[in-house]
């Protein structure tokens, strides 16, 4: 059976945007786990506040779903339980993978071989409202800002993965810098003054032009803007790559 791939932009934890966009009868007990479905970040999947209710139901839903989904980590994403748990390696990536959960959660600077397709995803994000989740921590004790989300000290590791294979398709959460400059039209204005070192990193990335085509989120535009060979996509939006 041919395999398809499949990346969706931001989800932020509403699951259910996967059914939205795929169609309930996605949700079979028969139907082999074979496609592939990539988030650009943000998935939001585990946070600081989820009771052991919504945990049951989170997994339950997530596994009922056939794909292979791994995460590309955004900005917003509870780092310090993802790094926390177990690690695995699928597809030639290293992930984290939370127990009972068929979601792999991609380490910095991966390739993931998938039958011969070769894709490099690269974690992180700046937090433009840093400022007050770091408020709503002190107020009422519950974590929603983490230095994790840009690793700088990844970037020669991740340079070395990126030179050393021909990639065909790179997903992160963030962009180049280039890319981010061409983008401020289309984007909400509380993006415009952002600068980040994820955005300079990739820039040199871009200029090797080792890649077929880029796909990235973070910056919620209304509909997908590509800008030369790279595409952001809005919130919960899903394309297939093959």
């Amino acid at each position: 059976m041919e395999r398809s791939i499949y990346v969706i932009g931001d989800i932020h934890g509403d699951y259910n945007v996967i059914d939205a966009r795929f169609g309930d009868h996605l949700h079979s007990d028969t139907k082999e786990k074979i496609d592939v479905l990539f988030v650009a970040g943000d998935a939001g999947f585990i946070n600081s506040y989820e009771t052991s209710d919504s945990k049951s139901k989170r997994i339950k839903h997530l596994n009922n779903l056939p794909f292979i989904i791994i995460v590309v980590l955004g900005n917003h994403e509870n780092y310090d339980i993802i790094e926390s748990l177990d690690e695995c390696v699928i597809f030639g990536g290293k992930c984290y993978k939370e127990k009972d959960v068929d979601v792999y959660y991609a380490k910095n600077g991966q390739i993931f071989d998938i039958d011969g397709t070769k894709f490099f995803t690269f974690n992180g994000g700046l937090s433009i409202d840093k400022e007050t989740r770091l408020e709503h921590e002190k107020k009422y004790g519950i974590k929603l800002w983490w230095p994790q989300e840009v690793k700088t000290e990844d970037f020669q590791m991740a340079f070395t993965n990126y030179f050393t294979n021909r990639i065909d398709y790179v997903i992160t959460h963030d962009v180049p810098l280039s890319i981010f400059n061409k983008l401020i039209p289309f984007i909400p204005g509380r993006f415009k003054n952002q600068t980040c070192p994820l955005q300079d990193f990739f820039q040199k990335l871009y200029l090797m032009k080792n890649f077929t085509h880029w796909y990235a989120g973070h910056y919620h535009p209304s509909y997908p803007v590509t800008i030369d060979d790279l595409t952001v996509l809005p919130i919960g939006y899903v394309t297939k790559i093959k």
